[in-house]
Protein backbone atom coordinates (compact mmCIF):
# COMPACT_ATOMS: atom_id res chain seq x y z
CA UNK A 1 0.00 0.00 0.00
CA UNK A 2 2.78 2.70 0.64
CA UNK A 3 4.54 1.76 -2.16
CA UNK A 4 1.34 2.57 -3.90
CA UNK A 5 0.57 5.50 -2.62
CA UNK A 6 4.50 6.77 -2.94
CA UNK A 7 4.18 5.75 -6.84
CA UNK A 8 0.72 7.65 -6.62
CA UNK A 9 2.63 10.73 -5.40
CA UNK A 10 5.59 10.66 -7.95
CA UNK A 11 3.03 10.33 -10.73
CA UNK A 12 0.88 13.06 -9.66
CA UNK A 13 3.96 15.31 -9.31
CA UNK A 14 4.86 14.68 -12.46
CA UNK A 15 1.80 15.38 -14.22
CA UNK A 16 1.64 18.59 -12.31
CA UNK A 17 4.67 19.66 -13.55
CA UNK A 18 3.68 18.69 -16.79
CA UNK A 19 0.55 20.95 -16.39
CA UNK A 20 2.51 23.67 -15.43
CA UNK A 21 4.80 23.59 -18.36
CA UNK A 22 2.43 22.75 -20.83
CA UNK A 23 -0.34 25.13 -19.28
CA UNK A 24 -3.30 23.84 -20.61
CA UNK A 25 -6.82 25.30 -20.51
CA UNK A 26 -7.84 28.79 -19.86
CA UNK A 27 -5.41 31.08 -17.74
CA UNK A 28 -6.39 31.04 -14.26
CA UNK A 29 -6.63 34.25 -11.78
CA UNK A 30 -4.56 32.85 -8.97
CA UNK A 31 -4.94 35.37 -5.81
CA UNK A 32 -7.92 37.70 -6.12
CA UNK A 33 -8.21 41.06 -7.18
CA UNK A 34 -7.80 44.37 -5.28
CA UNK A 35 -7.77 47.76 -5.57
CA UNK A 36 -5.57 50.73 -4.22
CA UNK A 37 -4.46 53.85 -4.15
CA UNK A 38 -7.64 55.76 -4.76
CA UNK A 39 -8.39 59.05 -5.46
CA UNK A 40 -11.77 61.00 -6.39
CA UNK A 41 -10.98 60.01 -9.88
CA UNK A 42 -8.69 57.23 -10.27
CA UNK A 43 -7.89 53.79 -8.56
CA UNK A 44 -4.96 50.89 -9.19
CA UNK A 45 -6.83 47.59 -9.92
CA UNK A 46 -4.63 44.56 -9.50
CA UNK A 47 -5.00 41.03 -10.12
CA UNK A 48 -2.21 37.99 -10.62
CA UNK A 49 -3.11 34.92 -13.36
CA UNK A 50 -0.95 31.77 -13.69
CA UNK A 51 0.94 32.42 -16.36
CA UNK A 52 2.16 34.68 -19.40
CA UNK A 53 -0.97 36.08 -21.28
CA UNK A 54 -3.30 39.43 -21.43
CA UNK A 55 -5.72 40.56 -19.06
CA UNK A 56 -8.22 43.09 -19.39
CA UNK A 57 -10.11 44.59 -16.57
CA UNK A 58 -13.46 46.09 -16.85
CA UNK A 59 -15.55 48.49 -14.43
CA UNK A 60 -19.26 49.30 -14.17
CA UNK A 61 -20.73 51.61 -11.51
CA UNK A 62 -23.53 49.29 -10.57
CA UNK A 63 -23.24 45.67 -9.11
CA UNK A 64 -25.30 43.41 -11.63
CA UNK A 65 -22.30 44.60 -14.03
CA UNK A 66 -24.65 45.42 -16.25
CA UNK A 67 -24.80 48.35 -19.19
CA UNK A 68 -22.24 50.37 -20.56
CA UNK A 69 -18.58 50.24 -18.78
CA UNK A 70 -17.09 53.13 -16.97
CA UNK A 71 -13.71 52.03 -17.89
CA UNK A 72 -11.42 49.27 -19.76
CA UNK A 73 -8.68 48.30 -20.29
CA UNK A 74 -6.11 45.47 -21.50
CA UNK A 75 -2.59 44.48 -19.64
CA UNK A 76 -1.59 43.22 -23.34
CA UNK A 77 1.08 40.35 -21.52
CA UNK A 78 1.50 39.38 -18.00
CA UNK A 79 5.45 38.55 -17.70
CA UNK A 80 7.16 35.96 -15.38
CA UNK A 81 9.60 39.23 -13.88
CA UNK A 82 6.27 40.53 -12.48
CA UNK A 83 5.28 36.76 -11.06
CA UNK A 84 2.05 37.19 -13.51
CA UNK A 85 0.52 40.25 -11.29
CA UNK A 86 -1.56 42.80 -13.11
CA UNK A 87 -1.69 46.52 -11.93
CA UNK A 88 -3.94 48.97 -13.97
CA UNK A 89 -4.86 52.30 -13.29
CA UNK A 90 -8.70 53.08 -14.00
CA UNK A 91 -9.30 57.45 -14.74
CA UNK A 92 -12.25 59.31 -14.90
CA UNK A 93 -14.00 58.18 -12.43
CA UNK A 94 -16.86 60.20 -10.74
CA UNK A 95 -16.23 61.12 -7.14
CA UNK A 96 -17.66 59.05 -4.08
CA UNK A 97 -18.72 56.52 -5.71
CA UNK A 98 -19.16 52.72 -5.59
CA UNK A 99 -17.48 50.99 -8.08
CA UNK A 100 -17.69 47.14 -9.21
CA UNK A 101 -14.96 45.56 -11.30
CA UNK A 102 -13.64 42.18 -12.50
CA UNK A 103 -10.58 41.19 -15.04
CA UNK A 104 -10.92 38.73 -17.98
CA UNK A 105 -8.53 36.87 -20.41
CA UNK A 106 -10.81 36.11 -23.41
CA UNK A 107 -14.08 37.68 -24.91
CA UNK A 108 -17.03 37.91 -23.18
CA UNK A 109 -18.84 35.17 -24.96
CA UNK A 110 -15.85 32.61 -23.33
CA UNK A 111 -12.24 32.98 -21.56
CA UNK A 112 -11.56 32.96 -17.76
CA UNK A 113 -12.84 35.43 -15.29
CA UNK A 114 -11.62 36.90 -11.81
CA UNK A 115 -13.98 37.61 -8.76
CA UNK A 116 -15.47 40.84 -8.78
CA UNK A 117 -14.04 43.64 -6.32
CA UNK A 118 -15.48 46.86 -5.15
CA UNK A 119 -14.09 50.40 -4.42
CA UNK A 120 -15.53 53.65 -3.06
CA UNK A 121 -14.16 57.13 -4.85
CA UNK A 122 -13.12 59.67 -2.43
CA UNK A 123 -15.16 62.79 -2.29
CA UNK A 124 -14.45 65.94 -4.08
CA UNK A 125 -11.85 68.00 -2.23
CA UNK A 126 -14.69 70.22 -1.81
CA UNK A 127 -17.57 67.95 0.05
CA UNK A 128 -17.98 67.57 3.93
CA UNK A 129 -18.61 63.95 3.74
CA UNK A 130 -18.63 61.13 6.29
CA UNK A 131 -15.51 58.61 6.00
CA UNK A 132 -15.28 55.70 8.09
CA UNK A 133 -11.73 53.34 7.20
CA UNK A 134 -9.85 50.42 8.75
CA UNK A 135 -6.04 50.11 9.84
CA UNK A 136 -4.50 47.06 11.01
CA UNK A 137 -0.59 45.83 10.28
CA UNK A 138 1.92 42.98 10.87
CA UNK A 139 0.41 39.72 8.80
CA UNK A 140 2.86 36.16 9.19
CA UNK A 141 1.37 34.23 7.29
CA UNK A 142 4.21 31.52 7.55
CA UNK A 143 3.19 28.11 7.75
CA UNK A 144 4.13 25.17 9.49
CA UNK A 145 3.46 21.63 8.43
CA UNK A 146 0.24 23.41 6.28
CA UNK A 147 -0.53 25.31 9.20
CA UNK A 148 -0.58 28.63 9.91
CA UNK A 149 1.65 29.62 12.44
CA UNK A 150 -0.28 31.75 14.03
CA UNK A 151 -3.91 32.30 13.26
CA UNK A 152 -5.92 33.08 9.91
CA UNK A 153 -5.99 36.85 9.73
CA UNK A 154 -9.05 36.76 11.98
CA UNK A 155 -8.48 40.24 12.42
CA UNK A 156 -9.14 41.03 8.74
CA UNK A 157 -11.94 39.14 8.35
CA UNK A 158 -13.53 41.67 11.59
CA UNK A 159 -12.36 44.37 9.78
CA UNK A 160 -14.12 43.83 5.98
CA UNK A 161 -17.41 43.70 8.55
CA UNK A 162 -16.71 46.92 8.96
CA UNK A 163 -18.36 47.92 5.44
CA UNK A 164 -15.79 50.75 5.50
CA UNK A 165 -14.66 52.88 2.55
CA UNK A 166 -11.04 51.88 2.52
CA UNK A 167 -8.19 49.64 4.57
CA UNK A 168 -5.23 50.99 5.53
CA UNK A 169 -2.29 48.19 5.36
CA UNK A 170 -0.07 49.45 8.00
CA UNK A 171 3.10 48.02 7.26
CA UNK A 172 4.70 43.95 7.72
CA UNK A 173 2.77 42.82 5.31
CA UNK A 174 4.59 39.96 5.16
CA UNK A 175 7.71 38.33 7.45
CA UNK A 176 9.83 37.68 4.46
CA UNK A 177 12.37 36.99 7.49
CA UNK A 178 9.63 35.16 9.95
CA UNK A 179 11.43 32.72 12.48
CA UNK A 180 9.06 29.84 10.97
CA UNK A 181 10.38 30.06 7.62
CA UNK A 182 13.52 27.32 6.65
CA UNK A 183 15.33 30.65 5.94
CA UNK A 184 14.84 34.72 5.08
CA UNK A 185 13.73 35.28 1.74
CA UNK A 186 17.16 37.03 -0.33
CA UNK A 187 15.68 36.84 -3.88
CA UNK A 188 12.48 38.20 -5.83
CA UNK A 189 11.16 35.13 -6.12
CA UNK A 190 11.69 34.11 -2.69
CA UNK A 191 9.90 37.72 -1.59
CA UNK A 192 6.75 37.23 -3.93
CA UNK A 193 6.36 33.51 -2.97
CA UNK A 194 5.40 34.91 0.56
CA UNK A 195 2.98 37.38 -0.46
CA UNK A 196 1.36 33.96 -2.87
CA UNK A 197 1.57 32.45 0.59
CA UNK A 198 -0.15 35.39 2.53
CA UNK A 199 -2.93 35.63 -0.63
CA UNK A 200 -4.18 32.34 0.31
CA UNK A 201 -5.21 33.11 3.34
CA UNK A 202 -8.75 33.87 2.47
CA UNK A 203 -9.41 36.50 5.31
CA UNK A 204 -7.14 38.89 3.35
CA UNK A 205 -8.06 38.32 0.41
CA UNK A 206 -11.97 38.71 1.03
CA UNK A 207 -10.70 42.21 2.72
CA UNK A 208 -8.74 43.27 -0.88
CA UNK A 209 -11.84 42.49 -2.67
CA UNK A 210 -14.26 44.42 -0.96
CA UNK A 211 -13.20 47.85 -0.33
CA UNK A 212 -10.18 49.99 -1.39
CA UNK A 213 -6.29 49.62 0.26
CA UNK A 214 -3.57 51.98 0.71
CA UNK A 215 -0.24 50.08 1.57
CA UNK A 216 2.59 50.78 3.76
CA UNK A 217 5.60 48.62 3.55
CA UNK A 218 7.73 48.49 6.71
CA UNK A 219 10.69 45.96 7.57
CA UNK A 220 9.91 43.06 7.29
CA UNK A 221 9.17 42.98 3.40
CA UNK A 222 12.63 43.26 3.51
CA UNK A 223 14.38 42.24 6.73
CA UNK A 224 13.72 43.03 10.27
CA UNK A 225 14.70 47.00 11.69
CA UNK A 226 17.00 47.68 8.35
CA UNK A 227 18.01 51.04 7.31
CA UNK A 228 17.70 52.31 4.06
CA UNK A 229 21.10 53.51 4.21
CA UNK A 230 23.05 50.51 5.00
CA UNK A 231 20.80 47.95 3.56
CA UNK A 232 22.07 45.62 0.76
CA UNK A 233 20.65 47.35 -2.52
CA UNK A 234 19.97 43.92 -4.41
CA UNK A 235 17.99 42.73 -1.36
CA UNK A 236 16.08 45.49 -0.87
CA UNK A 237 15.09 46.14 -4.62
CA UNK A 238 14.13 42.31 -4.49
CA UNK A 239 12.04 42.83 -0.96
CA UNK A 240 10.53 46.38 -2.55
CA UNK A 241 9.90 44.93 -5.95
CA UNK A 242 7.67 42.14 -4.85
CA UNK A 243 5.83 44.55 -2.31
CA UNK A 244 5.26 46.76 -5.17
CA UNK A 245 3.97 43.76 -7.51
CA UNK A 246 1.73 42.79 -4.69
CA UNK A 247 0.15 45.73 -3.77
CA UNK A 248 -2.76 48.07 -5.60
CA UNK A 249 -0.08 50.81 -5.44
CA UNK A 250 0.77 53.87 -8.03
CA UNK A 251 4.37 53.82 -9.10
CA UNK A 252 4.35 57.20 -10.60
CA UNK A 253 5.04 60.01 -9.15
CA UNK A 254 7.11 58.96 -6.27
CA UNK A 255 9.65 61.35 -4.62
CA UNK A 256 13.16 61.11 -6.05
CA UNK A 257 16.08 61.86 -3.28
CA UNK A 258 19.52 60.35 -4.11
CA UNK A 259 20.15 59.76 -0.46
CA UNK A 260 17.65 57.02 -0.33
CA UNK A 261 17.37 53.08 -1.32
CA UNK A 262 14.48 53.73 -3.42
CA UNK A 263 12.29 56.06 -3.76
CA UNK A 264 10.43 56.76 -0.63
CA UNK A 265 6.55 55.29 -1.44
CA UNK A 266 5.14 58.78 0.38
CA UNK A 267 1.76 59.74 -0.94
CA UNK A 268 -0.99 62.30 0.51
CA UNK A 269 -5.07 60.84 -0.64
CA UNK A 270 -7.79 63.68 -0.03
CA UNK A 271 -11.03 62.36 1.21
CA UNK A 272 -13.68 65.89 0.78
CA UNK A 273 -12.72 68.60 3.90
CA UNK A 274 -12.72 66.18 6.64
CA UNK A 275 -9.88 63.86 5.87
CA UNK A 276 -6.25 63.43 4.43
CA UNK A 277 -4.34 60.79 4.32
CA UNK A 278 -0.37 60.70 4.61
CA UNK A 279 1.58 58.32 3.73
CA UNK A 280 5.13 57.59 5.36
CA UNK A 281 8.00 55.61 4.12
CA UNK A 282 10.21 55.41 7.13
CA UNK A 283 12.72 52.57 5.94
CA UNK A 284 13.77 53.54 2.57
CA UNK A 285 15.62 56.62 3.18
CA UNK A 286 16.89 56.11 7.45
CA UNK A 287 20.10 56.35 8.81
CA UNK A 288 21.52 53.09 10.80
CA UNK A 289 20.51 53.06 14.27
CA UNK A 290 22.55 53.30 17.33
CA UNK A 291 21.72 50.39 19.38
CA UNK A 292 25.27 49.20 18.99
CA UNK A 293 26.62 52.57 20.33
CA UNK A 294 24.49 52.47 23.46
CA UNK A 295 25.03 48.88 23.92
CA UNK A 296 21.48 47.69 23.83
CA UNK A 297 20.82 49.86 26.89
CA UNK A 298 16.85 49.00 28.18
CA UNK A 299 15.96 52.71 28.59
CA UNK A 300 19.22 55.31 27.04
CA UNK A 301 16.49 57.95 27.35
CA UNK A 302 15.13 57.63 30.83
CA UNK A 303 16.09 60.10 33.53
CA UNK A 304 18.45 59.09 35.75
CA UNK A 305 15.53 58.92 38.55
CA UNK A 306 13.91 56.38 36.64
CA UNK A 307 16.39 54.67 35.30
CA UNK A 308 17.52 53.74 38.98
CA UNK A 309 13.95 52.62 39.70
CA UNK A 310 13.66 50.17 36.76
CA UNK A 311 17.38 49.19 38.47
CA UNK A 312 19.25 50.39 35.32
CA UNK A 313 22.78 52.33 35.55
CA UNK A 314 22.40 55.65 36.03
CA UNK A 315 22.81 56.73 32.90
CA UNK A 316 23.46 54.94 29.63
CA UNK A 317 27.15 54.41 27.63
CA UNK A 318 28.94 57.24 27.20
CA UNK A 319 28.12 58.51 24.03
CA UNK A 320 24.81 56.49 23.69
CA UNK A 321 22.54 59.75 23.95
CA UNK A 322 24.84 62.22 21.66
CA UNK A 323 24.18 59.33 18.84
CA UNK A 324 20.60 59.21 19.41
CA UNK A 325 20.79 63.11 19.17
CA UNK A 326 22.68 63.28 16.24
CA UNK A 327 21.25 66.32 14.16
CA UNK A 328 22.78 64.39 10.84
CA UNK A 329 20.58 61.23 11.43
CA UNK A 330 17.03 61.03 9.72
CA UNK A 331 14.32 58.64 9.13
CA UNK A 332 12.71 60.48 6.26
CA UNK A 333 15.45 61.96 4.41
CA UNK A 334 15.82 65.38 3.06
CA UNK A 335 12.95 65.00 0.37
CA UNK A 336 10.52 63.59 1.76
CA UNK A 337 10.34 65.12 5.38
CA UNK A 338 9.96 68.79 3.23
CA UNK A 339 7.12 66.96 1.36
CA UNK A 340 5.83 65.75 4.61
CA UNK A 341 5.86 69.22 6.22
CA UNK A 342 4.00 70.99 3.02
CA UNK A 343 1.21 68.09 3.29
CA UNK A 344 0.79 68.70 6.94
CA UNK A 345 0.97 73.00 6.26
CA UNK A 346 -1.25 73.22 3.64
CA UNK A 347 -3.71 70.51 4.51
CA UNK A 348 -7.37 71.87 4.48
CA UNK A 349 -8.89 68.62 6.06
CA UNK A 350 -10.29 68.94 9.83
CA UNK A 351 -8.21 65.30 10.69
CA UNK A 352 -4.99 64.74 9.26
CA UNK A 353 -3.95 60.90 9.74
CA UNK A 354 -0.50 60.68 8.90
CA UNK A 355 0.26 56.63 8.12
CA UNK A 356 3.30 55.77 10.14
CA UNK A 357 5.49 52.48 10.30
CA UNK A 358 6.66 52.91 13.76
CA UNK A 359 6.02 54.71 17.26
CA UNK A 360 6.19 58.27 17.00
CA UNK A 361 5.30 58.50 21.25
CA UNK A 362 8.71 58.48 23.55
CA UNK A 363 7.95 55.70 26.20
CA UNK A 364 11.89 55.01 26.53
CA UNK A 365 12.00 51.53 26.48
CA UNK A 366 14.38 50.29 23.69
CA UNK A 367 13.68 52.92 21.39
CA UNK A 368 16.15 52.24 18.81
CA UNK A 369 14.28 51.17 15.88
CA UNK A 370 11.43 53.74 16.68
CA UNK A 371 10.96 57.55 16.06
CA UNK A 372 12.29 57.67 19.52
CA UNK A 373 15.84 56.38 18.41
CA UNK A 374 16.30 58.91 16.11
CA UNK A 375 15.50 62.30 18.51
CA UNK A 376 16.57 64.84 16.13
CA UNK A 377 14.07 64.44 13.21
CA UNK A 378 11.65 63.63 15.50
CA UNK A 379 11.84 66.86 17.36
CA UNK A 380 11.91 68.65 14.38
CA UNK A 381 8.69 67.08 13.20
CA UNK A 382 6.60 67.79 16.23
CA UNK A 383 8.25 71.18 16.56
CA UNK A 384 6.56 72.09 13.42
CA UNK A 385 3.66 70.36 13.79
CA UNK A 386 3.26 72.42 17.17
CA UNK A 387 4.51 75.94 15.16
CA UNK A 388 5.21 75.64 11.49
CA UNK A 389 6.47 79.23 11.58
CA UNK A 390 9.13 79.01 14.37
CA UNK A 391 7.54 81.69 15.78
CA UNK A 392 7.14 81.06 19.91
CA UNK A 393 4.64 83.89 19.99
CA UNK A 394 1.98 82.61 17.97
CA UNK A 395 -0.75 79.85 18.42
CA UNK A 396 -0.66 78.64 14.75
CA UNK A 397 -0.48 74.77 15.45
CA UNK A 398 -1.40 71.88 13.18
CA UNK A 399 -4.51 70.99 14.80
CA UNK A 400 -6.02 67.46 14.52
CA UNK A 401 -2.76 65.32 13.35
CA UNK A 402 -3.06 61.74 14.22
CA UNK A 403 -0.15 58.96 13.68
CA UNK A 404 -1.65 55.60 12.92
CA UNK A 405 0.87 53.16 13.35
CA UNK A 406 1.96 49.47 13.34
CA UNK A 407 4.91 47.14 14.19
CA UNK A 408 5.04 47.10 17.74
CA UNK A 409 2.72 44.23 18.35
CA UNK A 410 0.48 46.23 20.34
CA UNK A 411 -2.52 48.64 21.47
CA UNK A 412 -1.60 52.06 22.58
CA UNK A 413 -3.40 54.92 22.69
CA UNK A 414 -2.07 58.43 23.35
CA UNK A 415 -1.09 61.55 23.10
CA UNK A 416 1.81 62.44 21.68
CA UNK A 417 4.25 65.16 23.39
CA UNK A 418 7.83 66.55 22.74
CA UNK A 419 9.46 65.19 25.47
CA UNK A 420 7.08 64.16 28.55
CA UNK A 421 9.75 65.85 31.09
CA UNK A 422 10.04 69.18 29.01
CA UNK A 423 7.80 71.10 31.50
CA UNK A 424 8.94 69.32 34.74
CA UNK A 425 7.58 66.33 35.69
CA UNK A 426 5.01 65.96 36.83
CA UNK A 427 3.26 68.91 35.01
CA UNK A 428 1.44 67.28 31.79
CA UNK A 429 3.63 68.49 28.66
CA UNK A 430 1.91 70.22 25.93
CA UNK A 431 -0.06 67.58 23.38
CA UNK A 432 1.35 67.75 19.68
CA UNK A 433 -0.46 65.15 17.89
CA UNK A 434 -2.80 61.89 19.01
CA UNK A 435 -1.22 58.20 18.30
CA UNK A 436 -3.07 55.08 17.77
CA UNK A 437 -1.44 51.62 17.48
CA UNK A 438 -2.97 48.43 15.93
CA UNK A 439 -2.24 44.92 15.23
CA UNK A 440 -0.80 42.57 15.51
CA UNK A 441 -3.24 40.63 12.48
CA UNK A 442 -0.53 37.60 13.00
CA UNK A 443 2.60 37.32 14.74
CA UNK A 444 3.64 37.37 18.32
CA UNK A 445 2.35 40.18 20.80
CA UNK A 446 4.27 42.62 22.57
CA UNK A 447 3.89 40.60 25.84
CA UNK A 448 4.44 37.29 24.29
CA UNK A 449 7.45 38.40 22.70
CA UNK A 450 8.68 39.98 26.22
CA UNK A 451 8.09 36.59 28.05
CA UNK A 452 9.68 34.88 24.63
CA UNK A 453 12.84 36.72 25.00
CA UNK A 454 13.08 37.12 29.15
CA UNK A 455 11.59 33.14 29.97
CA UNK A 456 8.34 32.63 32.28
CA UNK A 457 9.96 33.72 35.23
CA UNK A 458 11.58 37.37 34.58
CA UNK A 459 9.34 37.41 31.32
CA UNK A 460 6.22 38.89 33.37
CA UNK A 461 8.40 41.15 35.21
CA UNK A 462 9.75 42.52 32.30
CA UNK A 463 6.24 43.03 31.28
CA UNK A 464 5.31 45.29 34.18
CA UNK A 465 8.02 47.26 33.90
CA UNK A 466 7.03 48.07 30.11
CA UNK A 467 3.41 48.65 31.64
CA UNK A 468 5.16 51.20 34.15
CA UNK A 469 6.57 52.69 31.28
CA UNK A 470 3.84 52.76 29.70
CA UNK A 471 1.85 54.90 32.48
CA UNK A 472 5.08 56.68 32.86
CA UNK A 473 4.92 57.87 29.59
CA UNK A 474 0.88 58.94 29.57
CA UNK A 475 0.05 56.16 27.72
CA UNK A 476 -3.99 56.48 28.22
CA UNK A 477 -4.87 53.24 26.95
CA UNK A 478 -3.15 50.20 26.36
CA UNK A 479 -3.11 46.34 25.62
CA UNK A 480 -0.09 44.24 24.99
CA UNK A 481 -1.50 40.97 24.16
CA UNK A 482 -4.25 41.46 22.00
CA UNK A 483 -4.92 41.10 17.68
CA UNK A 484 -6.67 43.96 17.14
CA UNK A 485 -6.81 46.90 14.20
CA UNK A 486 -8.58 50.06 13.91
CA UNK A 487 -11.76 51.91 13.22
CA UNK A 488 -11.79 55.48 12.62
CA UNK A 489 -14.90 57.26 11.64
CA UNK A 490 -15.19 60.82 10.75
CA UNK A 491 -18.78 62.24 11.27
CA UNK A 492 -18.81 65.42 9.08
CA UNK A 493 -21.50 66.98 10.72
CA UNK A 494 -20.15 67.48 13.86
CA UNK A 495 -16.53 67.81 13.39
CA UNK A 496 -15.71 64.53 15.14
CA UNK A 497 -13.12 61.56 14.47
CA UNK A 498 -13.82 58.47 16.70
CA UNK A 499 -11.12 56.06 16.58
CA UNK A 500 -11.60 52.63 18.12
CA UNK A 501 -9.14 49.71 18.57
CA UNK A 502 -11.09 46.21 17.95
CA UNK A 503 -10.29 42.62 18.67
CA UNK A 504 -10.34 40.19 15.90
CA UNK A 505 -14.03 39.49 17.07
CA UNK A 506 -15.01 43.34 16.33
CA UNK A 507 -14.96 43.95 19.89
CA UNK A 508 -13.64 47.05 21.68
CA UNK A 509 -10.17 45.97 22.82
CA UNK A 510 -9.79 46.85 26.53
CA UNK A 511 -7.12 49.29 28.73
CA UNK A 512 -5.22 45.91 30.31
CA UNK A 513 -4.19 48.57 33.34
CA UNK A 514 -8.44 49.40 33.78
CA UNK A 515 -10.57 46.85 31.89
CA UNK A 516 -13.38 48.64 32.13
CA UNK A 517 -12.27 51.46 29.84
CA UNK A 518 -12.56 50.74 26.07
CA UNK A 519 -9.19 51.65 24.38
CA UNK A 520 -11.28 54.36 21.91
CA UNK A 521 -11.02 58.14 21.52
CA UNK A 522 -12.75 60.92 19.91
CA UNK A 523 -11.58 64.28 18.73
CA UNK A 524 -12.48 67.27 17.90
CA UNK A 525 -15.35 69.78 19.05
Amino acid sequence: MKLIMILALILSVVLGNALSADQSGQPVFTHGVASGDVTSTSVILWTRVDRQTSVKVEVWDNPSLTGQKVFQATEPQTSSGGDFTVKIEATGLQPDTTYYYRFRHGNEAGGSVSPVGIFKTAPDSGAPANVKFTFAGDSDGTKVAGLPAFNNFEVLNAARVENADFFVYLGDTIYADSPFRPAPAMTLDEYQAAYRLNRTYLNLTDLLKSTSTYAQPDDHEVFNDYDGQTVDPSRYAAGIGAFLNYMPLRESGLLNDPTCAGSPLFRVFHWGTMVDVIVLDNRSCRSSDVAIACAGDLAPTLPTPFRVGFGLPPSPPPGCLAAINDPTRTVLGPVQKQALKDALLNSTANFKFVVNEYVIQQYWALPYDRWEGYAAERNEILNFIRDPDGNPGTSDSIANVVFLTTDDHATYVNEVFKDRFENGFPAPPTTIAQEVVAGPIATFTRQQSIINLFGPVVGPMRVAQYQAALSLAGVDCRNLNQNSYGVVEVNALIGTATITSKDQNGFPVVNQVAPAVPCTKTLGP
